[in-house]
């Protein structure tokens, strides 16, 4: 049988598994969970499920592509699905606010939804398709990017569903289920615990002088009318910090903060994004940006010439990833495209890297790898600004690195 390739935009090698073992544990357990490498097939399991099970509902791994953002509240986002359902009104909002309820959202009702954090909109995501109650649940990956307070809502949400639940994951989750594996496109008991990814040695950088970055604060939304723009912008803007920050060349800060904080807003600022000067100009830090949605980052169509630098590919090799510099790089498994993202980001020989959750959608060999790519940027005497939710991450990370942290407090 041929191996599952899943892609980051939810296409896959053609495959067939055998959903007798998921049939029955679903007939005997409320929660499954599911774990694999990345690569070995999940998304494709998904697609399979939603295709041939007629009362299954799936939340893929992108979170964005279950917003339509064709309503001006989170609330009316949640509705959709039961619109089209033709539910009755009061129903339809008692369910809604219900929902959101047990996701822990009742805050965020009338937030427009183009203005959530990642998290956020994840936690949207999953409530927008659980308020429609299938049989079956399917959600691939749904604690990426989260604090541990939101993961925390998201297990209420799915306890208090009278759906069955199917989580499709890398590393499974201490929570009530049974757990199986997927492993040469076969459904299997779990094998024996994978041991934690192998780390690097510690990092000896260069000594040189620290990067003070000063006072960091960052504004998105409520810009100037562009040039192309019949009408001024309405929305009103979103800050974050200020935070006074420095950054010693070959360590780490990680900044830390809640969904919603500002963490990202405030990494696309220093990058120079969304109308803010950034630190090149106000502090002549040259900086890279490894984006939160590793495929937002693309705007070439092969990976030699998404990665830019030979060196950075050869480097990617000697790690076990061998790639084809000729293919598109959204027809990488999830967890390549996050090592050829971060390959390009740290090849570009910048001051400071800036790293927005760069631990989601890896596995543990491609952690390990991860880890390998960051300690060789630390070595060089780049200065890395990390956010995870993962303290795991961020701990594995201090075993080679030296990592400050940061607690950024939403506004």
């Amino acid at each position: 049988m041929d191996r599952a390739s899943d892609l980051p935009g939810g296409g896959a090698v053609a495959v067939t598994f055998d959903l007798a073992p998921l049939e029955q544990a679903l007939a005997d357990y409320s929660t499954v969970q599911i774990t694999a490498d990345s690569g070995a097939g999940l998304t494709s399991l998904a697609n399979q499920i939603h295709e041939t099970w007629p009362h299954a509902a799936v939340v893929g791994q992108d979170p964005v592509a279950h917003i339509t953002y064709l309503r001006e509240t989170v609330i009316e986002e949640i509705a959709i699905g039961l619109e089209q359902r033709g539910c009755p009104r009061a129903e339809m909002q008692a369910r809604c606010e219900r929902i959101l309820a047990a996701a822990g959202l009742t805050d965020l009702a009338e937030r427009n939804p183009a203005k959530l954090s990642g998290g956020q909109t994840r936690r949207v995501a999953i409530a927008a398709v659980a308020v429609l109650e299938p049989e079956v649940l399917v959600l691939d990956d749904p604690f990426a990017g989260l604090d541990p307070h939101s993961a925390a809502r998201i297990q209420d949400l799915l306890r208090a569903l009278p759906s069955r639940v199917v989580l499709l994951g890398t590393r499974a989750r201490p929570i009530p289920s049974i757990e199986l594996s997927l492993i040469d496109a076969t459904l299997q008991p779990p094998p024996t615990p994978q041991p934690a990814p192998a780390l690097p040695a510690p990092v000896q950088p260069p000594q040189l002088p620290p990067l003070d970055l000063g006072e960091v604060s960052a504004t998105r939304g409520g810009g100037k009318r562009r040039w192309w723009q019949f009408r001024a912008p309405k929305d009103p803007a979103f800050t974050a910090g200020p935070i006074t920050l420095r950054v010693v060349p070959g360590e780490v800060l990680w900044l830390r903060g809640a969904n919603g904080s500002g963490k990202t807003t405030l990494l696309r600022a220093m990058a120079g994004l969304d109308s803010n000067p950034g630190l090149l100009a106000t502090r002549g830090v040259s900086v890279s940006l490894a984006l939160q949605r590793a495929a937002d980052q693309l705007a070439e169509s092969t990976v030699g010439d998404f990665v830019g630098s030979d060196a950075a590919l050869a480097r990617l090799a000697e790690l076990g990833v061998e790639l084809d510099a000729d293919a598109h790089p959204l027809d990488l498994p999830a967890a390549h495209l996050r090592l050829v993202q971060l390959a390009q980001v740290f090849s570009q020989g910048r001051q400071l890297v800036l790293l927005d959750e760069p631990d989601v959608g890896l596995d543990t060999p491609n952690r390990a790898r991860a880890h390998a790519l960051i300690a060789d940027a630390l070595a060089r005497g780049a200065a890395v600004i990390l956010t995870c939710h993962d303290a795991s991450f961020a701990d594995e990370v201090g075993e080679y690195a030296v990592v400050i942290e940061r607690e950024l407090v939403a506004p």
